[in-house]
């Protein structure tokens, strides 16, 4: 058995045949090219599948050989799975061929073999380097071809770094050497997965919200980073995955939640537990958030000129200002800017960072026992006061005031934004009716705040209509907006008096 550690990038089409002027100096051990052919394989009940294992039998340069990968791990691009190879003599898996030990309890092997079939292929050329740096041996894998599914073929443009012996910090390092030329994005995905949702047996990506982690109150503090860490990280990359499948705002709506989420998860633990952060990425971090700031202001005028301007039909001047409102949106970010974004070194930079320091565990370097004995505290020992900072924060913020305006709301909403994430992430520490009863107010008020912000593209269109138009947008204007701070000072008062549920 092999445990296989890999780094997978998925290619921009750019950078096609400019890959070997990225390679850095050094020992080119061997250099070829192969063609490789692959059969997956599974039962109609996806048995495989379900207990985190994937088949297939690779052909190659006519001999072939049956390749079972177990359940591993995945975090950013970094695959870890264990992997065993036999070689065959005919086109047929036999699973009795692996030893019995390495299947999970339960697996009948048996009954497997009796039910297997082929799924889908792959197709491909790999253009493969094994390089020795700094005495590591890395294998480059170029691989460019396609997944076939019965009619359906989907293209695979992807670069992998697999470890072949020594240290997997240079394989990291490499890896940043490589994403500096840009053309590069860090997959998620491997191909398996990719062939399974191209034949139908396992679904596209959907949107999906951001969800609680599963944690216990005597979770230690470390456990409990990583854990959210990891959700945060996977939330981030589904969406990314998403908008490169079927490009919309609300793929990178989520994708930025994600971000957003790394980021305040490692200022939680950061300040309380003296965790050491890499503040290169970090700031990388501020960046990805900043480059799609964009966004609210696109849900906006997505949600005003939806369904030809629905929103504004009892407005007489609803033509001039649809007419308007699309001229804007045209302004925004084009999808060829944002795969650009994705595919850039910084963006690259960003994910591949914080995958290398979830791997090496770095915030465990230096500490002293004191902060040794803060990581393995439990975590309920921690969420208590960071929710109660954060609600001290939000109360003498002018969400705690006697009465605001719109645009204090508006102000106050990336406030009650993170003050609500914080919630989130201890959740499942504390009893769900008292959590609920407080947060779902919270929550109707940050529903209010955005239902106020989605007006805000309209006041800057009045001089630019006729005066009888701009008139009526006016009143039409101070009406939505009187009705929304009516009800967001009624449900703002109420909340305001809820006992907090950690107390």
């Amino acid at each position: 058995m092999d445990t296989e550690i890999e780094i997978k990038f998925l290619v921009s089409r750019e950078l096609n045949g400019g890959l070997t002027g990225l390679l850095p100096a050094c020992q080119i051990l061997q250099h070829d090219h192969r063609h490789l052919a692959n059969t997956y394989y599974d039962t109609a009940g996806l048995d495989l599948r379900r207990i985190g294992a994937g088949l297939r039998i690779r052909s190659q340069n006519g001999e072939m050989e049956q390749t079972v990968k177990l359940a591993g791990s995945q975090v950013g691009g970094l695959h870890q799975r264990p992997e065993y190879n036999v070689a065959l003599n005919v086109h047929n898996p036999d699973l009795s061929l692996f030893p019995a030990s390495i299947w999970p309890e339960g697996a009948d092997p048996q009954a497997l073999q009796q039910a297997l079939q082929p799924l889908f292929c792959t197709d491909f050329v790999r253009q493969r380097w094994l390089i020795e740096l700094n005495g590591t041996e890395i294998e480059l894998a170029l691989d460019e071809g396609e997944v076939q599914a019965g009619e359906r073929r989907e293209p695979i443009f992807e670069l992998e770094l697999e470890l072949v012996r020594g240290d997997a910090s240079v394989l990291f390092e490499l890896a940043e050497q490589l994403v500096q030329g840009g053309g590069l994005r860090l997959g998620a995905v491997s191909k398996a997965q990719r062939g399974y949702q191209l034949a139908g047996l396992s679904p596209m990506p959907e949107l999906r919200a951001l969800e609680p982690t599963p944690l216990a109150p005597d979770e230690p503090c470390e456990q409990a980073m990583v854990a959210l860490l990891h959700q945060a990280l996977s939330h981030w990359q589904h969406h990314e995955e998403g908008w490169m499948a079927r490009p919309g705002i609300d793929w990178l709506v989520q994708l930025r939640e994600g971000a957003a989420l790394v980021h305040q998860i490692l200022l939680m633990f950061g300040e309380r537990v003296s965790l050491r952060v890499n503040s290169g990425w970090i700031d990388d971090l501020l960046w990805l958030q900043q480059q799609l700031a964009w966004l609210d202001r696109a849900q906006m005028l997505a949600h005003l000129t939806a369904d030809k301007g629905y929103y504004l039909r009892r407005l007489d001047g609803r033509k001039n200002l649809l007419r308007l409102l699309t001229e804007q949106q045209q302004s925004l970010p084009d999808e060829q800017r944002l795969r650009e974004l994705l595919y850039s070194p910084r963006y690259a930079r960003l994910v591949l960072g914080l995958t290398h320091w979830l791997y090496r565990q770095d915030w465990r370097a230096g500490l002293s026992r004191e902060q040794q004995a803060n990581l393995m505290a439990p975590v309920s020992g921690l969420a208590g006061p960071l929710l109660e900072d954060s609600w001290q924060t939000l109360r003498h913020s002018a969400l705690g005031a006697e009465q605001l305006t719109a645009e204090q709301y508006i102000q106050q909403k990336g406030k009650l934004r993170r003050n609500l994430m914080i919630g989130l992430c201890f959740s499942q520490l504390f009893s769900e009716p008292e959590r609920l009863g407080f947060r779902m107010p919270w929550l109707d008020i940050l529903r209010g705040i955005e239902d106020l912000d989605m007006l805000s593209p309209l006041p800057e269109l009045v001089e630019q209509l006729e005066p009888a138009e701009a008139d009526e947008l006016k009143q039409w204007l101070d009406r939505k907006r009187g009705f929304l701070l009516e009800a967001l000072e009624q449900s703002r008062r109420q909340a305001l008096e809820l006992t907090p549920y950690w107390r």
